[in-house]
């Protein structure tokens, strides 16, 4: 026997408000069609499932048990449906995306509260990695996309831009440096430097505009992340250079920053993903709101490509 899912609901809605009448507009039926609608249930199942008077109408015994039957079923599938709505609509799924770590401390981070506030049904896992880690793991499929730096050409991947950003010099306001308008590389031979790992792409940035300016060396001092580079950087142990782009997120009191000259350290940066790989509606609605904060933080950024 083979119910049909509107004989069902039918049958409900007239269970629930005790007219065929009101039923029948509940499901925008005209009320003939509805009665037929029921005596094709009740033909179905060889039973009466109503009695109807003149004055009321009330559940059979048989009726009773169909509704105790199949209510709580469609109450499941009604809730299925409305999930499937907000999932295709972008308000309810979960996301993982990589993100590198001068930019999640301000744009990450409040794209997420940005999307949490509007859609609180939408997990989101961020994780930080370095550039060359974050496009592994879109090529793996380990996440559905990547906000990172244009490293290099990849037929698999599609890179859509977002907006520039640049290394700084950041000193003590004391320091020599902090009286220049621009701090030329060759000014930074003969200071102590505080980098980061020769892993992370702002190093490599930094590696060859010293190179270019004939001083490249060893750091004085190698750290992990921006939060101890400042660190050092206060307590005079040397100057750092860091992505602009994160410092709004950092703690700057007793230090500065300075543009770096020619060569200009700058990145592109943008979303990476999967040419194969479409975007859930989640993701997508996380990446336009990456991009409203990325034009909050690092000056007008270009519009969100279709996706």
């Amino acid at each position: 026997m083979n119910f049909k899912l509107r004989q069902l609901e039918g049958f409900v809605a007239a269970a629930e408000t005790g007219a065929f009448s009101k039923a029948a507009d509940r499901l925008a039926m005209t009320q003939p069609a509805f009665s037929q609608l029921i005596r094709e249930l009740e033909g179905m199942v060889g039973v009466r499932l109503f009695e109807r008077t003149t004055r009321r109408m009330e559940l059979t015994e048989a009726g009773r048990i169909l509704l105790a039957q199949v209510k709580r079923p469609l109450d499941d599938l009604q809730h299925a449906y409305a999930n499937l709505r907000e999932l295709a609509g972008g308000e309810r799924g979960s996301i993982t995306y990589a993100v590198l770590p001068s930019a999640a401390f301000v744009i990450g981070t409040r794209a997420i509260a940005q999307l949490r506030e509007r859609h609180p049904h939408v997990q989101v896992r961020q994780i930080e990695d370095q550039n060359g880690l974050l496009i592994d793991k879109v090529l793996q499929r380990e996440v559905e996309f990547g906000l990172g730096m244009f490293s290099h050409a990849d037929p698999a991947l599609r890179f859509d831009f977002m907006f520039m950003d640049e290394l700084v010099a950041i000193v003590r306001p004391d320091h020599a440096l902090a009286a220049a308008a621009e701090v030329a590389w060759a000014d930074l031979a003969d200071v102590p430097l505080i980098l980061l790992p020769i892993s992370a792409a702002a190093r490599r940035l930094a590696d060859a505009g010293l190179a270019q300016a004939g001083c490249h060396r060893a750091p004085a001092f190698e750290v992990v992340n921006m939060v101890t580079a400042l660190s050092m950087v206060r307590e005079g142990l040397g100057v750092t250079i860091l992505p602009r782009v994160g410092l709004e997120a950092m703690n700057m009191e007793g230090l500065v920053y300075r543009r770096l000259g020619e060569p200009r350290p700058e990145r592109q940066m943008g979303i990476i993903r999967r040419v194969d790989r479409p975007l859930s509606a989640a993701a997508a609605t996380l990446i336009r709101f990456l991009y409203q904060q990325a034009g909050a933080v690092a000056g007008p950024a270009t519009r969100p490509p279709e996706l």
